[in-house]
């Protein structure tokens, strides 16, 4: 399908009442980029502008145009190595067809307030051209002769030889161009708003974030970590109390307890899942126990309606450990909004990542969440007024503003992942040597990690295998919490068999954002290979 750019009529009240400099076009592209040139209209004539490194991504070496052209002329017919290119129709219109590995969009420029960038590695055709065309481009490099390939059939075996042999990362945390820049400039804002610490932008995005996650109240925090440690001890948790853990986690879980003096109480998991086993947790219930702590690992949410009543049972608080689980949902409900508070990390990794270090507490509870941002605050309620024995726990406010931009697309970024996920499920599928994570009815994970099971061979030499031919994997966790050197003597190995079983057949596949399609397949094919 050709998607149209239309050009509005040039005159002031025509470009007013289409709001020119924003892009109305609903269309989405896998190649291209569409960008919004910024129009000054005027009565003495109206002003194009389009920012180099702001709008387009790359700084401007060349520029050419193209007019007088017949109509049936055939124009372009060649890919580039590594030149990006700037499209703008200045008058008439043109079609704009791309194609790279299996993928092709097709665009009719007919509007001088909208640019197309083009990236390397695609294949371009120009035609349709009308009598009255001009067709501005913009270079990111001068004239290279070696930067062409002219033969389309050279186009595809060039194509495949690089996309073969570059090495797939487990995770790549290079952003798109545009991603990139929308970063810096939300850093910048907080550089020129001189306010590094606390103020409206990081207000803004607890806001957000709290919406986001269907719950009234959030408070940015230093990182995931902390953000369970303040929540147990805002409740009073501590010496002498229990708090009921998975015994497949990241060791953060087990830690967040012991730093607030109180007893993580281990529980197996789920042989399915890999998430806690509810059917276990009543009898790990005692006395002391002022907690339960699921965690959504791999962004799969545990079945809380279990919980839940385990919770009102006993009158102990739900504690989500949603480090990675930014906006999975269960039985249509937000992770976050499921229990007295949810953790969230904000590592580079997750879902949603910062540029650095951070967290957030999700909460329903006002005078919790007062409490929990006090602990962080050195204990004081207002300026030295320090009425809690506190620390230092904050999100800055550049992480906020970089998780605020990036909070706008995370569902957009969630739907890839799953597209990625369905990838390998329809591509593994047939093997019977692996386990595939399989979701539950009741949830809409949001595939943090994509973890098969090698139940039959030898998961480090599938691992070894797949390194040889360029592809990183991960192991989630290769050493259970229990049989960590920091816990030595207080547990026995066979204390929690179905953890220790998952830790030693889990591969972590390649899987973010920033994978292809073709990415994924070649990982499904090698795979493949390796057990047939």
């Amino acid at each position: 399908m050709t998607t149209t750019l239309t050009q509005a009529n040039n005159t002031p009240e025509s470009n007013e009442q289409s709001r020119p400099g924003e892009c109305t076009d609903k269309e989405s592209f896998d190649i291209i980029k569409i960008v919004d040139a910024q129009m000054i209209v005027s009565t003495q004539g109206n002003l194009g502008v389009l920012e180099a490194s702001k709008q387009i991504g790359f700084a401007v070496k060349r520029i050419y145009f193209l007019t007088d052209l017949p109509k049936d002329a055939q124009r372009g017919g060649h890919a580039h190595k590594s030149l990006v290119q700037c499209f703008v129709c200045l008058k008439g219109e043109v079609t704009l067809e791309i194609s790279k590995s299996s993928k092709k969009d097709s665009i009719k420029l007919k509007d001088y307030r909208k640019a197309v960038i083009v990236p390397p590695g695609c294949w371009r055709d120009l035609k349709d051209f009308t009598d009255d065309c001009v067709l501005l481009v913009l270079a990111s490099e001068e004239y290279d002769e070696h930067d062409y390939i002219r033969n389309y059939d050279q186009f595809i075996l060039w194509q495949a030889n690089n996309e073969g042999n570059k090495p797939i990362e487990f995770i790549s945390l290079d952003g798109s161009r545009e991603t990139n820049y929308k970063t810096k400039e939300a850093i910048s804002r907080v550089i020129e708003s001189g306010l590094y610490v606390g103020g409206p932008i990081l207000a803004d995005f607890e806001a957000q974030f709290a919406s986001y996650c269907e719950s009234p109240f959030a408070v940015g925090v230093a990182n995931g970590f902390d953000a369970l440690s303040l929540t147990l001890r805002a409740w009073g948790i501590g010496k002498g109390d229990e708090v009921i853990v998975p015994a497949h986690s990241f060791i953060a879980s087990a830690f967040a307890v012991e730093s607030v003096g109180a007893t993580p109480v281990l529980v197996d998991v789920d042989p399915e899942t890999a998430l806690l086993d509810t059917k276990l947790v009543h009898k790990a219930i005692t006395p002391n126990t002022k907690a339960v702590m699921p965690v959504h690992l791999y962004g799969h949410p545990v079945d809380m309606d279990a919980i839940q009543e385990i919770a009102e049972e006993f009158g102990v608080f739900i504690l989500e450990d949603a480090a990675q689980a930014h906006g999975a949902s269960y039985k249509n409900k937000k992770c976050g909004s499921l229990g007295h508070a949810a953790a969230f990390s904000f590592y580079p990794t997750k879902n949603l990542g910062c540029v650095g270090d951070g967290g957030a507490v999700v909460l329903r509870d006002e005078s919790v969440a007062n409490r929990i941002r006090s602990l962080g605050n050195y204990g004081a309620f207002r300026k030295y007024d320090h009425r809690l024995i506190g620390q230092n726990s904050r999100l800055d406010t550049v992480q906020a503003a970089v998780l605020s931009m990036k909070l706008r697309k995370l569902d957009e970024e969630n739907k890839k992942r799953s597209q990625l996920a369905q990838m390998y499920q329809e591509g593994l599928c047939r093997l019977s040597q692996i386990v595939l994570p399989t979701p539950k009815p009741y949830a809409e994970p949001v595939w943090h990690v994509y973890g098969i099971r090698i139940v039959e061979g030898d998961r480090d030499d599938l691992r070894d295998f797949l390194a040889a031919k360029g592809i990183g994997t991960n192991q989630h966790y290769p050493v259970p919490i229990h049989l960590q050197p920091a816990y030595a003597g207080r547990w026995v190995r066979g204390a929690f068999p179905v953890a220790e079983e998952i830790c030693a057949q889990t591969l972590s596949l390649p899987l973010s954002i920033n994978h292809s399609h073709h990415e994924i397949q070649r990982v499904i094919s090698c795979i493949v290979g390796y057990f047939e």
